[in-house]
């Protein structure tokens, strides 16, 4: 279980690398979103070795946050800053 962990926190950092490597403003806000999935699933499998329950309604809650900035943010850049 601890071999999930390191994968994905390897996996997360090359992400966040892809951050500042992108090409145009959709293919960061993609990876951002790829960042912030792997970063619950990181919580998730983290609850369940420690068997923190409570961690899974912060997971929750950070993927409910995700998204909405996700949304948030791509209105802003599809509108070209107008909101």
């Amino acid at each position: 279980m601890t071999y999930y962990i390191l994968g994905f926190g390897v996996l997360t950092l090359l992400s966040a690398l892809r951050i500042l490597m992108g090409p145009s403003i959709w293919d960061r806000l993609l990876s951002l979103n790829l960042v912030t999935t792997k970063l619950v699933i990181l919580i998730i499998l983290f609850a369940s070795i420690k068997k923190l329950p409570y961690l899974l309604d912060i997971a929750l809650v950070y993927v409910l946050l995700s998204f909405t900035g996700t949304l948030f943010i791509s209105v802003y850049v599809q509108r070209k800053g107008r909101l």
